[in-house]
């Protein structure tokens, strides 16, 4: 029995450790190497941060320009409705012995300006048109007076637009049993909320004027 004992303590298990397992064991290595992990982390996360986060603020700011621009474009038609309700009632009126607004353009901007026109965030009204229209089998088109474009081009306060002349007096306008056709244009840019890009953009309205006794 002794020798027994003896034999299996002569030739028991090694627990010698090798240098290679001591140097991983060793606490100063363990702890660099979870500073370099930690610091890999941090800077897979923020390398993550920048990528969400910036398609985050892309989708954020495309989606507030969006609405924006939505409210400023319903703005603008609701400014036209205004001007094409105006032309239409006052059909021929024009009246130069008194101060602007002294016709039915004039008068129509000036309502139209009542509204919003040029008073919409992120908006910038370029130019105001109102157009003398022809119908062919239901189709408009531009109507030309002396061989131009019947076109009246004026600014957003309605004053005449420098360089252009009135075309379409309202003076001469149709308004009896069978009126003239016209067209209301309002031309507009939307800039961005942040930075200087504008977008330019066009409220058109076709419309007949109001038969007039």
């Amino acid at each position: 029995m002794r020798a027994e004992i003896a034999s299996i303590l002569a030739f028991g298990v090694d627990r010698s450790v090798s240098r290679g397992t001591t140097a991983l064991e060793d606490p100063t290595i363990s702890t660099h190497a979870k500073r370099l992990r930690r610091r890999r982390s941090s800077g897979q996360g923020l390398v993550e941060f920048a990528i969400v986060g910036g398609l985050l603020f892309f989708l954020i700011f495309s989606v507030m320009n969006a609405g924006f621009y939505l409210y400023g474009a319903n703005a603008m038609q609701y400014a036209a409705d205004i001007g094409v309700a105006t032309i239409a009632a006052e059909g021929n009126y024009d009246n130069t012995g008194i101060p602007a607004p002294n016709n039915a353009d004039t008068i129509a901007i000036s309502r139209m300006d009542n509204d919003g026109l040029n008073s919409t965030p992120l908006i910038t009204v370029t130019e105001v048109d109102v157009y003398k229209e022809t119908v062919t089998a239901g189709v408009f088109a531009d109507a030309t007076c002396g061989g131009v474009t019947c076109e009246n081009q004026y600014t957003a306060t309605g004053a005449v637009k420098g360089g252009t002349t009135i075309e379409w007096n309202p003076a001469v306008r149709n308004v009896g049993p069978t009126p003239d056709y016209a067209k209301l244009v309002i031309h507009f840019s939307y800039t961005l909320l942040i930075g200087t890009m504008t977008f330019q953009s066009t409220t058109v309205n076709l419309f007949r004027l109001e038969p007039q006794q």
